[in-house]
């Protein structure tokens, strides 16, 4: 992730969110938490499922990071 900070290239907004690699780690390990809570308190099957977001953050590290224009959405690369 830069230093710098950036406008938006496209309508050149102030309003940019930077979201990073530990971003989307968090992210998947926060929804397989909350699959492993509810599988393990309401229906089981989904303990199971749970499963798969935890193995989904391990690859999050892979993600390239990226910033998002909260004004017209537009997503690019830093």
């Amino acid at each position: 992730m830069s230093d710098k900070w950036e406008s938006c290239p496209k309508c050149s907004s102030n309003e940019v969110v930077s979201r990073n690699k530990l971003y989307y780690f968090l992210l998947w390990l926060a929804i397989a938490a909350c699959l492993l809570w509810v599988g393990l308190l309401i229906y089981w099957p989904l303990f199971i499922a749970a499963f798969v977001p935890i193995i989904i953050s391990v690859f999050s590290f892979m993600k390239k990071p990226v910033n998002k224009c909260r004004n017209c959405n537009h997503k690019w690369q830093p």
